[in-house]
């Protein structure tokens, strides 16, 4: 049926700029799907270290959090944001996965979280608005999540909030916690996809740490993300460890990232074992 959620997501798929290179692949250079996937990935990797940022983003003007409470709405101090509304392959993963709740609360974190981090805070309203949905559905979203131990950035419960942890960082704690793929999927709302990346990152900060490197500004240059974030893996690095001693769950991440990113020296002997075979 073209009204089921896996078709809806096939046909969604089809409109993406992943999906269109595939395709350019398959139809140019008469490539298998398969190759023409690990070809996307291996681009998108090389490129961008990450997902490369989708197309759709949109500007919203919010209260300021600098915003005092009590004035009226014509009187507070105002901001423009930009807020990340489609966020491509990996939403159309949570839709498919976990259905259009999951999709809508994801939605609510990023956004608030966009928009904390630029200097701004949402209202329920703000979000209703932005979502197409009413103030009460926006409510008891909010409630999930929350009761799910996530944090919403928004207007009504910011003074209520202390420091937190940002959504990333979460799954990453959730991760280290000893909690299965499906359990953090359902908790944080986000697809298997974004929690490996998510870890994949975590992984990588603990190579750049046992090889000696402590600096936040060159780990967060050599991992291209924030301060803010690689501060927030830091605090999870020292809560998780056990003293002097590396946790199980750190070894066997460095292991399997060790692959993916052999060290020079392993590669040239690699090289010259293949050159000698030959």
């Amino acid at each position: 049926m073209l009204h089921t959620r896996t078709s809806l997501y096939d046909r969604c798929l089809e409109k993406t700029p992943e999906q269109l290179f595939v395709n350019s692949l398959r139809k140019e250079f008469e490539l298998a799907p398969a190759a023409s996937k690990s070809i996307l990935e291996l681009a998108k990797e090389c490129l961008f270290g990450s997902i490369p940022q989708t197309v759709g983003k949109q500007k919203f003007i919010c209260a300021s959090l600098k915003a005092i409470h009590g004035r009226p709405l014509n009187e507070q101090e105002k901001t423009t944001v930009e807020v990340t509304m489609d966020n491509g392959v990996e939403d159309l993963d949570v839709l498919r996965v976990q259905g259009p709740k999951a999709l809508r609360q994801l939605k609510i974190l990023r956004v608030s979280e966009e928009a904390y981090d630029q200097g701004g805070i949402l209202t329920q309203e703000d979000l209703g608005r932005l979502l197409q949905v009413s103030d009460r559905t926006i409510r008891e979203d909010v409630r999930d999540l929350v009761s799910d131990g996530l944090v919403v950035h928004t207007r009504g419960l910011e003074h209520d909030i202390g420091r937190t942890l940002s959504h990333k960082a979460r799954i990453i704690d959730l991760y280290l916690s000893g909690h299965v793929y499906a359990d953090i999927m359902r908790r944080s709302r986000h697809s298997a996809h974004s929690v490996k990346r998510y870890v994949t990152g975590f992984g990588r900060l603990l190579l750049l740490v046992s090889k000696g490197i402590g600096d936040l500004h060159e780990l967060s240059r050599l991992l291209c993300q924030s301060e803010s974030l690689t501060r927030e893996y830091l605090a999870l690095f020292e809560k998780h460890k056990k003293g002097d001693k590396w946790p199980k769950v750190y070894l066997e991440l460095m292991e399997q990232l060790s692959v993916l990113y052999p060290s020079k020296k392993k590669v040239a002997i690699a090289r010259r074992g293949r050159r000698h075979e030959a």
